[in-house]
């Protein structure tokens, strides 16, 4: 998919074969920016299928959740609770320079799968494990998705004291410790590789989603072991407007200033409530009600030009099928469209790029069971007639009902 790529040469993670037993987010999408990056990704999946395959939105029988997060992978279906289902998955990781798991801490191990086992056949072997808790700890069995480990790192509650008029927290589908957990892997295998380099030799890399969310609370962490009851800090509530919302972020001097020109209000730099920084903060609420007096008339995307065009950060709120259509995306091919089972749909692209190498989707989500043949084949060498018997015997494929 060239019309995907961001910048030109060659793709760095090129030549790296990547074994992916991954499901739902975070590891998907570390294997998936790890396939934009040019690696061979091979996505070992059993007869039915991630499971993911199945969520909503589904067209066509496929679904744009799972093809968002398995972009330019191979589906290869083994049934890895008869021996020799296990043993080709053995030899297909003999040979891998990264393997990737996201299950319960033990899940690999009992299948025989786990990285004591697997170093034994492949000592340069990366091997990334991504739980909710870690590999070791009173939690490390505990099951974990993304709103759980929202409750348990605080994260919640720590939004939730924000929040005004509510008596609990407010509902939420929110997966920022998964895209977190894959992005802290991906962090950890690029690390590894580099010193598998040195050492010429692999390394057991043990994600946890449960602090890699809770870093995304330095201010709410540090005040909750250090509290001030006089303490204020800017909260960037929403400010209505006749046809939407936006967002303000007089954070500086020169923003604050900048925004009262914008809103012909040049008499809040002498306010005694707003002239200082401090005053500001205390009476935060109250300068965003004002804002919000101004803005009540006017469009959001007008208020925020307005605004943003004086020299303060602001920007109006846009729904998801809003965002998919910004032009300075597009322009920057940060969403394009692509072709697969669903048709023809956007995704969003690789969210870095390089000066003097090529990222980006490199091909649509597989079909399950595409590629099993093929990698069979190549990567370890079998015959056709092998690779039919393996089916006939439910070795391999999906089963036939």
């Amino acid at each position: 998919m060239k019309e995907a790529e961001h910048g030109s040469g060659p793709r760095p993670l090129a030549g790296l074969r990547v074994i992916d037993f991954t499901a739902f987010v975070a590891g998907p999408y570390a294997t998936r920016l790890m396939a934009d990056m040019g690696a061979d990704v091979i996505k070992v999946e059993p007869s039915e299928g991630d499971t993911m395959r199945n969520a909503a939105p589904v067209v066509n029988g496929q679904s744009g959740f799972f093809s968002q997060m398995n972009l330019g992978k191979k589906s290869v279906v083994i049934d890895l609770k008869q021996p020799q289902g296990l043993a080709l998955a053995q030899d297909l990781i003999k040979d891998a320079d990264v393997f990737v798991e996201n299950f319960r801490p033990g899940v690999m191990a009992r299948l025989g799968l786990g990285y004591p086992e697997l170093k034994q056949l492949n000592p340069r072997l990366i091997y990334c494990s991504i739980s909710g808790y870690g590999q070791s700890g009173p939690d490390t069995a505990r099951p974990a998705f993304a709103p759980i480990i929202n409750a348990a790192s605080g994260y919640t509650m720590g939004e939730f004291r924000y929040q005004r008029g509510r008596e609990k927290p407010e509902r939420s589908r929110n997966l920022s410790a998964d895209v977190l957990g894959a992005t802290h892997a991906l962090i950890a295998i690029m690390a590894a590789l580099r010193q598998r380099e040195t050492t010429g030799s692999g390394d057991h890399l043990d994600v946890e989603l449960l602090a890699g969310l809770m870093n995304m609370m330095p201010f709410e962490l540090q005040e909750a072991q250090f509290p001030d009851p006089e303490l204020k800090v800017p909260v960037f509530d929403p400010v209505a407007c006749a046809d939407g919302f936006i967002v303000v972020a007089p954070v500086t001097a020169k923003n604050f200033e900048a925004m009262a020109r914008a809103c012909e209000r040049t008499d809040w730099m002498q306010d005694p409530r707003f002239a200082t920084p401090l005053a500001r903060m205390q009476n935060w609420p109250r300068l965003i009600a004002e804002v919000e007096a101004w803005a009540a008339p006017l469009k959001a995307v007008e208020a925020a030009a307005l605004i943003e065009d004086a020299g303060c950060p602001c920007r109006k709120y846009l729904t998801p099928a809003e965002a998919l259509e910004n032009p300075h995306l597009i322009q920057r091919r940060g969403v394009i469209e692509i072709e697969d089972g669903m048709g023809r749909h956007k995704v969003v692209n690789t969210p870095f790029r390089f000066q003097n190498a090529s990222c980006g989707i490199s091909g649509p989500s597989p079909e399950l069971d595409a590629d099993t043949d093929e990698i069979l084949s190549v990567a370890l060498g079998l015959s056709a007639d092998r690779v039919a018997e393996l089916r006939r015997g439910a070795i391999i494929g999906t089963k036939v009902t």
